[in-house]
């Protein structure tokens, strides 16, 4: 919780709920991104910001049901290492994803 706060912390006061054994964040009342306890910090694409993040190599989240015979693709992108470790890049991806929401 307080990594996924540093990380953010530029983009002013946000607020944080915890769903399931996952983290989410919020700018006033949207979603943006999503701490995932296996798959890490993700940021959410909407609009034509989905394009955007396909096209820099992010990572979409996909997960599978036991039932299903393909993979289902979820909102969420993956946020690069690089972004991990620099906040300034973080808050500038998810600026960029909440000007979509």
């Amino acid at each position: 919780m307080e990594f996924a706060a540093d990380l953010f912390s530029d983009l002013g006061r946000l607020n944080s709920y915890k769903m399931m054994r996952d983290l989410c964040r919020y700018s006033d009342e949207t979603i943006f991104a999503i701490v995932h306890s296996d798959d890490g910090t993700m940021l959410k694409g909407a609009g034509a910001f989905k394009d955007a993040l396909d096209a820099m190599g992010m990572t979409r989240w996909t997960y599978q049901r036991d039932n299903s015979p393909k993979p289902t693709a979820m909102p969420y992108w993956k946020l690069p290492d690089s972004a991990l470790d620099n906040p300034d890049e973080a808050c500038d991806l998810a600026r960029r994803a909440l000007a979509h929401l």
